[in-house]
C-alpha cells in the first residue's frame, strides 16, 4: 500500500514539475498561445536578454557622463582634473562593455547598440577636451552627444521590448 502511494507521488511529481516550469517560463504570443521554443527562438531570447543587460550597463555609464556634463563647471584646475578622471573612468567602463553577438536578423539592433556606444564615447572625448582646454563648444557637443545617445538607447529598448515575448503566466493572468 505504501509503495503504491510512493509510485503515484513520483508519477505526479514527474508530470507536475515540467508543467510548473513551463508555466513559469514559457513565452506566449500576442494571442495568448504558447510559443514553441525552436533553436531560432532560443537564440533570439538569449540575444535579447544579453542586449538588455548590455543596455542597463550602457545606461549606467551614460548617466555618469550626463551627471558630469550637466554638473557645475570646475572652478579650479584640480577640480577639472578630478572631473576628467571621472570621465576617464566612465570611458574605461564603456570600453570594457562588449556588444553581444547579434544574429543577422537583428543587425538593426546591433547597429543601434554600436551607435549608442560610439556616441557616448564621443561625449566622453568632448568632456575631456572641455576639461583640458576649457572649450565651451566641446561641453555643448558633449551634452548634445549624451542626449543623442540617450535617444538611441531608448530606441534600442523599444526594439527589444517589441521583440520580446511576454511570459504566459502574465498573459493568462490578464
Amino acid at each position: 500500500m505504501r509503495r503504491h502511494f510512493i509510485i503515484i507521488g513520483l508519477t505526479l511529481a514527474l508530470i507536475g514539475l515540467p508543467l510548473g516550469v513551463g508555466y513559469a517560463t514559457a513565452p506566449c504570443d500576442s494571442f495568448g498561445a504558447p510559443v514553441v521554443m525552436s533553436p531560432y527562438r532560443l537564440r533570439q531570447q538569449r540575444f535579447l536578454t544579453a542586449a538588455t543587460r548590455w543596455a542597463d550597463a550602457e545606461e549606467a555609464v551614460g548617466l555618469t557622463l550626463d551627471t558630469i556634463a550637466r554638473g557645475p563647471q570646475p572652478q579650479s584646475t584640480g577640480a577639472a582634473f578630478r572631473l576628467a578622471e571621472q570621465v576617464g573612468q566612465a570611458a574605461g567602463r564603456l570600453d570594457a562593455l562588449t556588444l553581444p553577438e547579434a544574429p543577422a536578423e537583428y543587425s538593426l539592433l546591433a547597429l543601434t547598440m554600436q551607435q549608442t556606444t560610439d556616441t557616448y564615447a564621443y561625449a566622453a572625448e568632448q568632456l575631456l577636451t572641455f576639461y583640458g582646454n576649457n572649450d565651451g563648444q566641446a561641453l555643448a557637443e558633449a551634452r548634445a552627444s549624451v542626449a543623442l545617445a540617450r535617444l538611441a538607447l531608448g530606441d534600442l529598448r523599444a526594439g527589444i521590448a517589441g521583440l520580446t515575448y511576454p511570459a504566459c503566466r502574465e498573459v493568462w493572468r490578464d
